[in-house]
């Protein structure tokens, strides 16, 4: 079951975002990782979705996720962060459908 991980950012400043997606681009997605978007959702705030292939890639992830706010803690002053995660039910990729959980 293909599992998606969905995390909100909130920044103090518009250039602290614009840095850390700078940042996240150079470090490359997490390991397993098959689809990683870092949305802008307003001057200081985001949205990080990635998929994974189950819940132990997830779990991974995580842990990863967490490890790296830690360490860009000196160079970002990240206001807040609240993961979800959860099974994706559906999925289009170039709008051809390659996951439905709900057809069943």
């Amino acid at each position: 079951m293909t599992v998606a991980n969905v995390v909100m950012f909130e920044f103090d400043t518009p250039e602290e975002l614009k840095d850390w997606a700078q940042q996240y681009g150079k470090s490359g997605p997490f390991p397993n990782n098959i689809i990683s978007l870092f949305v802008k959702t307003g001057d200081t705030s985001a949205i990080g979705i990635n998929t994974y292939p189950d819940e132990e890639a997830t779990a991974a992830a995580d842990q990863h996720r967490v490890n790296f706010i830690q360490n860009q803690r000196e160079n970002f002053n990240v206001r807040e962060v609240m993961p979800l995660s959860g099974p994706i039910l559906v999925e289009f990729i170039n709008g051809v459908l390659t996951n439905n959980t709900e057809k069943d």
